[in-house]
């Protein structure tokens, strides 16, 4: 069709149309514009205005119906429902603004379109771990643990960072421990390690040894670490059999060495002749200044290498900090041995050892005879008898602080072949 542009009426009904389409073209252009700038506010008003200036737009319908359900001053769930509804007719296919919706119906006490809207999220996407988790965390609030358990699973499946959270929810909401670990926890060592962690974190010991447990019956290698968190809460609530057995199944499982050559003796490693593992019934270092500690491969009373503490002669050391808890019957004695070497060991507080009931203070402690400037290889040693209380002892390197004005410690002693072993009662005193 040609327009007869030569006439000057069509002329200017050509002019007025092509003004009228640029006009509406730049309203819409502005408006557009007006509302991403409401929209992209800080001021909760200016989304409400960016609502109505683009009503078709379902963020920000989103962006406010979620900010009616949390302002706690001024929110209204009801209107946040209804903002959010109109979010996902907007939008059926996003994950977020069904659980968003969801939530809100949870609080409003409309369990049923609660339900009905996780669903959606679910289909809108079906791999999300984050859909798992939201649901099956809104199903174990209803106390659906049957229905929350494949959720919830499959949530810490795709997300294991997931696992502690879901724990204490599990937990919180009062979920079988049994169930926990049957239908929630996948059988692999994360997971049951989370669980141990958390459960000792917790201070709940029967699910923390259910834990320990299920680590056992896997295949997989379990490293020694691993058990040190259970055993210093047995320690410390004085179940010093249940430490001890469960110490011993770390080591078979783990496959760590164990020094034979002193069979008598309750000291483990007493020999250091494996590297130490700072934990368990292992020796254990307390890093401080003024003190490197260091095994020795050159130096050794028997075997291959001793532990070499060496003092930099900085401070007056307060020492305790080479130890090792060690599990003992209550009311039976024991004889304690060990072999020191000094070089240099300065100040008239010198270097000996220590041992003592770690849980019940107020039992006397027994002290070994201490070393001070240069000596070869020096046997220690004292007999030692445990209270009616005492289960387990600390043996410890100690050097007391000197009072006088030349206090400062340096110097080097080598630990070597310690060992506490049992007599009397028809046992013969172990020779050293």
């Amino acid at each position: 069709m040609r327009i007869p542009l030569l006439r000057v009426r069509w002329r200017l009904l050509f002019s007025l149309a092509i003004l009228l389409f640029a006009s509406i073209f730049i309203l819409s252009v502005c408006k557009l514009s007006l509302a991403d700038h409401y929209g992209h506010s800080t001021n909760p008003q200016n989304w409400a205005r960016a609502a109505r200036l683009e009503p078709r737009n379902s963020e920000y319908w989103h962006q406010l119906g979620v900010y009616e359900e949390w302002d706690l001053e001024h929110g209204n769930p009801s209107r946040a429902a209804g903002d959010l509804e109109r979010a996902v007719e907007l939008d059926p296919w996003s994950d977020a603004y069904w659980m968003d919706l969801a939530n809100i119906d949870e609080a409003l006490g409309k369990t049923k379109a609660a339900t009905a809207a996780y669903h959606q999220a679910e289909w809108a996407y079906p791999a999300s771990p984050e859909v798992s988790w939201q649901f099956g965390s809104f199903l174990l609030r209803q106390k659906d643990f049957r229905g929350a358990s494949a959720y919830v699973r499959r949530a810490i499946v795709a997300d294991p960072n997931l696992t502690v959270s879901a724990l204490a929810l599990c937990t919180r909401t009062g979920q079988p421990v049994s169930s926990i670990f049957e239908d929630i926890l996948p059988a692999q060592s994360g997971y049951y390690l989370a669980a141990l962690d958390y459960f000792i974190s917790q201070k709940n010991i029967d699910a923390a040894l259910e834990s320990w447990r299920r680590l056992l019956g896997l295949r997989t290698p379990l490293q020694m670490p691993s058990s040190f968190a259970l055993v210093d809460e047995m320690i410390r609530t004085d179940r010093i059999s249940e430490a001890s057995e469960i110490w011993q199944q770390a080591l078979h499982k783990s496959n760590w060495p164990v020094d034979g050559s002193q069979k008598a003796s309750l000291v483990f490693n007493g020999g250091f002749e494996h590297d130490i593992l700072n934990g368990g019934f292992d020796w254990r270092t307390l890093p401080t200044s003024g003190a490197a500690f260091q095994l020795d491969s050159s130096v050794a009373h028997l075997g291959t290498q001793s532990m070499r503490v060496t003092f930099d002669g900085s401070s007056n050391l307060d020492f305790q900090n080479l130890s090792e808890l060690v599990p003992v019957k209550p009311g039976h004695q024991y004889h304690f041995s060990a072999y020191l070497r000094t070089r240099g060991i300065t100040t008239d507080s010198g270097i000996g050892f220590l041992v003592f009931d770690p849980l019940h203070t107020a039992i006397p402690q027994a002290n070994a005879p201490a070393l001070i400037g240069t000596h070869p290889w020096t046997l220690v040693e004292m007999d030692i008898s445990t209270a009616p209380s005492t289960n387990v002892i600390e043996i410890a390197l100690r050097r007391k602080p000197s009072w006088k004005f030349d206090n400062k410690l340096s110097g080097t002693v080598w630990v070597d072949d310690v060992t506490l072993a049992p007599f009397g009662d028809g046992k013969k005193r172990a020779s050293p």
